[in-house]
């Protein structure tokens, strides 16, 4: 199954938008866009978990997003939280935006699902287009090797994922290639929903590139690094987990 099916989507914020971490992603992103002008853009903003709190703080805010089923689920969350649901479906490269942003945020390791280094220049040059002079750009990537080391575990492991509707059980086992840097993260899922029970399975490939490779393809498509760090400030304390999260300034 696809990462941005229905069911993957569904069931998307249990495993990945922990209230905490959330939170701390929310707080960072005030803080370092403060004086940057609105509207602000967030790139593959999913179901639109970060969407929710930055416009209930009154931001000025829109998503983008390849994933239709997940668009679908955000349109729903905000439109409960008597939210405007400005999400847009569309490709960063063939974004339908101006260049009229103050900010853009591309955030949840998206930058990694793109495998060929030409689609990360083309995506990056995107950016840059749709940002005005002197806008930011805040980027998080997750470090898979630097969490899970260069030769992860062959065995599985698996977690459990609370939610109001049920549980989801995530059975879980990562693949690395040095040879040619791709890494493969493949889930196994059992979603629990009172009496009701499914079962699919998600594939993730990855390209794994260093901070520095990161760097320069920032700097070639226009942008000046103001800051990168391994987590975010006051997030909660995953001491095995590492991240490349850079601030930028385009030129």
């Amino acid at each position: 199954m696809s990462p941005f099916d229905a069911a993957y989507a569904a069931v998307w914020d249990a495993i990945y938008g922990e209230p905490e971490f959330v939170a701390a992603q929310i707080a960072f992103l005030e803080t370092v866009l403060a004086e940057t002008a609105e509207p602000w853009l967030d790139i593959g903003c999913g179901t639109g978990r970060h969407l929710l709190p930055l416009r209930a703080a009154g931001h000025v805010a829109v998503g983008l997003d390849l994933s239709g089923a997940m668009l679908a689920v955000g349109r729903a969350r905000l439109a409960e939280a008597g939210q405007t649901p400005a999400l847009v479906w569309g490709d960063i490269v063939a974004a339908p935006f101006a260049a009229a942003f103050g900010a853009v945020m591309c955030l949840d390791s998206l930058l990694p699902l793109l495998t060929d280094d030409a689609d990360l220049t083309a995506a990056l040059a995107a950016m840059r287009r749709l940002l005005r002079p002197g806008g930011l750009l805040v980027v998080e990537i997750y470090d898979f090797p630097g969490t899970l080391g260069e030769e992860p575990p062959l065995w599985p492991y698996t977690s459990r994922f609370s939610a109001a509707w049920g549980r989801v059980f995530v059975r879980e086992m990562h693949g690395y290639d040095r040879a040619t840097g791709l890494w493969r993260m493949t889930q196994k899922l059992t979603v629990q929903r009172g009496a009701a029970r499914e079962q699919f399975a998600v594939e993730h490939l990855l390209r794994i590139r260093s901070a520095d490779a990161y760097a320069a393809a920032l700097e070639v498509a226009g942008f000046t690094i103001l800051q990168l760090l391994p987590c975010y400030p006051n997030a909660p304390d995953h001491a095995d987990e590492q991240r490349m999260i850079f601030v930028a300034q385009a030129k």
